[in-house]
Formats: C-alpha cells, sequence, structure tokens
C-alpha cells in the first residue's frame, strides 16, 4: 500500500482517533442506542463511498497491468523468512516490494462490504476493542504505529486471509491469482514474521460466516488446516486441543506436525547420535519407514530403527526453518522439531546416507539431488548447540548398538556371506563342501 494514504473510512470515524475513543469503551453495536447506530451507519456509508476513491487513488502508485510484484528472491538465509508477495502484520508493512499486493487486499474488503457493508462497523470496533491485546503480539517497535493505522493493516490483513482461503478451498483456486501466485501467497502466510494473530482473524470470520446464520460455514481452524493440506501431517488430522491453542499459522503447523507426538522427556548436555545411517547399517541396524503422520515419532527397537516417512520438496526448508526459529524463541524446552532435525542432521553426513534412507522409503526426495538434501539438513543446525534433545534415550540405545563387536560381526558375516538367498544358499553349499572335502581327507590318512 501507498502508506502515505489512509481508508477514508477508518479516518471519518473519531472512533479511531490515533488518540483513543473520548468516551467509554465501545461494545457491539447490537447493544447501543438507536441513534448511535444511525451514526455509525452514516460513517460507514459515507466511508463506503470514499472506498471507490481510494481504490482509484492508490491504483495510480501501481504498475501497469495486473499490478502484481514479481518475486525477488532474498538471498541466502534470510530467503527462508522473507515474503514473496504479500505483507502481513507490522513487521513487513513498509516493504516497498510487497506494496502492490495492498491493492488486492482492498479488492476484498471492497467485496465484503458489497456482500454484506453493515458487518464492516462491527469489524472494525471488534478490532480496536482488541487493540492492546493485539499489539502485545508484536515487538515493542511497533508501538510507535497510529491507532488508525494499526487498525486498518488488521482489518486488510485478516479480511484478505479470510477471502483468500475462502476461495482457496475450491479447486479453482482464488479468481484474481495465478497458480504460481496463489502458491506463493500460501507459502508466504506461514512465515514467522508475517502473521496476525488467530484470534482476531477467528473472531472477524465469526462475524463474516456466524455458524447460526450460514450452517454451510467451515470452522476456521479446519479451514486453514485444509489450507495447508500439502503437507501430509496436516491431512486427516483431528483437531486436538495443542492445534486449537495455536497463535498464528506457523504456531498452527508446528503444532499440526506435532500432532499425535509421544510424550519424552528433553535432558540438558545429553547423549547425541555419533554415527551416520550408512555406519549404522555395517553394525546391523535395519532401517524401517512407518505410517505414522508425526515426523519425530522415531523409535529404536530390536536393532530396527524406525522412522515416519519425510519428504523433502523446494518448500520444505522455508517450513522447517521457521518452525525452528519459533521453538528457539518461544519452546525452548519444548523444541521437538528442532531435536527432530539434530537427530536427521547426525543420521545423515553424505548424500550416501541419503541415498539409503531414500532406498528404505524413509525420505521422499523431490529435489531429485541426494547431495541437495544432505546439504540442507547438515545447514539446519549450525547455530543451534547440542546441550537439549528429547532424542537422548534412543541416541544412546543406537550408539550401544553400534559399538558392540558382537553386532558389527554378525552384520559383516551377513552382508558378505548372506545378502540374499542366492548368495546364502552358496555359502551354505561351500560350507558343506568343504566340510565334506575335509571328512574326506580325514578318512585317507585312517
Amino acid at each position: 500500500m501507498a502508506h502515505g494514504h489512509r481508508i477514508p473510512l477508518l479516518d471519518m470515524a473519531k472512533l479511531f482517533d490515533s488518540r483513543g475513543p473520548k468516551t467509554t469503551k465501545v461494545t457491539n453495536p447490537l447493544n447501543v442506542d438507536k441513534s448511535k447506530r444511525l451514526r455509525e451507519a452514516e460513517i460507514y456509508r459515507k466511508g463506503a463511498r470514499c472506498l471507490g476513491l481510494y481504490t482509484e487513488i492508490l491504483s495510480s502508485d501501481l504498475p501497469q497491468g495486473r499490478g502484481h510484484p514479481s518475486p525477488q528472491h532474498a538471498s541466502a538465509l534470510g530467503k527462508a523468512y522473507a515474503p514473496l508477495l504479500i505483507s502481513i502484520g507490522p513487521l513487513n508493512r513498509q516493504n516497498k516490494r510487497l506494496e502492490a499486493m495492498e491493492k488486492e487486499k482492498l479488492k476484498y474488503l471492497k467485496k465484503l462490504t458489497e456482500r454484506d457493508g453493515k458487518k464492516i462497523i462491527d469489524i472494525l470496533i471488534s478490532i480496536k476493542n482488541q487493540e492492546e491485546r493485539l499489539r502485545h503480539c508484536y515487538s515493542e517497535k511497533f508501538k510507535s504505529i497510529e491507532s488508525r493505522d494499526f487498525v486498518e493493516m488488521i482489518l486488510l490483513d485478516a479480511v484478505f486471509i479470510i477471502q483468500f482461503l475462502s476461495e482457496s478451498k475450491d479447486d479453482k483456486g482464488p479468481k484474481n491469482f495465478e497458480p504460481r501466485m496463489t502458491f506463493d501467497i500460501r507459502e508466504d502466510l506461514m512465515l514467522l514474521e508475517n502473521q496476525l494473530p488467530l484470534f482476531i482473524i477467528q473472531e472477524i470470520y465469526d462475524q463474516v460466516k456466524p455458524p447460526s446464520e450460514d450452517a454451510t460455514a467451515i470452522p476456521f481452524l479446519d479451514l486453514a488446516t485444509f489450507h495447508f493440506g500439502k503437507y501430509t501431517f496436516s491431512q486427516g488430522v483431528e483437531t486436538s486441543p495443542s492445534v486449537k491453542g495455536s497463535r498464528h499459522f506457523t504456531d498452527l503447523l508446528r503444532n499440526l506436525m506435532l500432532n499425535g507426538a509421544i510424550q519424552r522427556s528433553y535432558s540438558l548436555n545429553p547423549i547425541m547420535l555419533k554415527y551416520s545411517a550408512v555406519m549404522l547399517r555395517k553394525a546391523g541396524v535395519k532401517f524401517q519407514v512407518t505410517q505414522d503422520k508425526c515426523l519425530v515419532n522415531i523409535k529404536f527397537e530390536k536393532g530396527v530403527l524406525k522412522i515416519p516417512r519425510l519428504e523433502v520438496d523446494h518448500c520444505f526448508e522455508r517450513l522447517v526453518r521457521n518452525i525452528m526459529a519459533l521453538e528457539q524463541c518461544c519452546n525452548p524446552f519444548e523444541a521437538h522439531v528442532c531435536s527432530y532435525i539434530k537427530f536427521m542432521d547426525h543420521l545423515i553426513d553424505s548424500a550416501e546416507d541419503v541415498g539409503l534412507l531414500v532406498r528404505k522409503g524413509i525420505i521422499l526426495n523431490w529435489l531429485g539431488d541426494d547431495a541437495a538434501v544432505s546439504n540442507m539438513i547438515n545447514h539446519f543446525c549450525e547455530n543451534i548447540g547440542d546441550n537439549y534433545t528429547c532424542f537422548g534415550d534412543i541416541s544412546q540405545k543406537i550408539n550401544a548398538h553400534y559399538e558392540s563387536r558382537f553386532n558389527h560381526m554378525k552384520a559383516t558375516l551377513k552382508l558378505i556371506y548372506f545378502p540374499n538367498i542366492w548368495r546364502g544358499t552358496a555359502t551354505v553349499a561351500a560350507a558343506i563342501l568343504l566340510i565334506l572335502t575335509l571328512i574326506q581327507t580325514i578318512k585317507s590318512f585312517l
């Protein structure tokens, strides 16, 4: 958005003056007297008329054509956290590269007012009443944002998210965006530094589509889960208390990823896995893929390392880095995803390790390059220490298995002499022949 302009709708209501309301706190319009309701309706009508003018003013600041920005990929590590197309919340709102998408936000807002203009006042009042709580969700450095600008930002971003997710549930997807843009926007919505608190989106969603008036309305949490359905861990997941308590989309994805996770205890300075997949195979460790959708449910039983399938595609790095960043900031002692990545980092040292796990069905490599997967996983933990993990017990058992000389001898015997039924049969036949020859030799001396 060209931030030199403001939506006239917000400027016209004293309710949204940057100094705050001069009277008592505004309540739901249904509970106020009729005259006040009429005054608010008049404010809306004037604001709605100005809304069309505002879109014309804004369009003059945009490039010709569709007015969509071209993704400019940031370099190095920052690419994983930087939005490609759209700014949500205050952290990226001054990024000029993302300004063109503000026009699309305004289109969605105008579409909402045309469908049910009466609710816009209710939504604005809800945001204003929640402003203090909303501000506490962000860094202190954003306190300087004026009240009108802050409420405007929340309104535009929340309405865009609701409309975009609602349109995305159809097979054709949002009408205003090409498939690639829809994909990029969906990826932008999961970034940790590009979030709105879910409670305000939920509140606005309930006002836009109240269950009592629309029996077919999908609960917002189900809508959001469906939106991120490309990730295997979010498919067919029952809404658990942890999922319901998600604070924003990044937190939602983390909770979906950890849904059904085995309870594990954390320990400081734990034993870490010392050996890679190829090394463990030489010690007789077997690798088995499980159908468990929770990635962190790794088990080691009777020499078999059981790991849920991990899909690695071009979006995997952005997803993992943002969830890891969230855990380091907010869940340092429940950093299950960080622990999982660290375990996989120790398990994978080279492309050969990835190749072994791919053959066992544990890694589904959409990148097509085993070395690329190895490098990606090895770089995830560059700035994360090994001073805590929830896989200490498993790592200790695996290390002990590898360090057993008996297991090495048994594995060597099996790998060299019994790798398959034909080699095993030949080995047994040769052994029998050797024994018979020895017996015959002994008899010849008797």
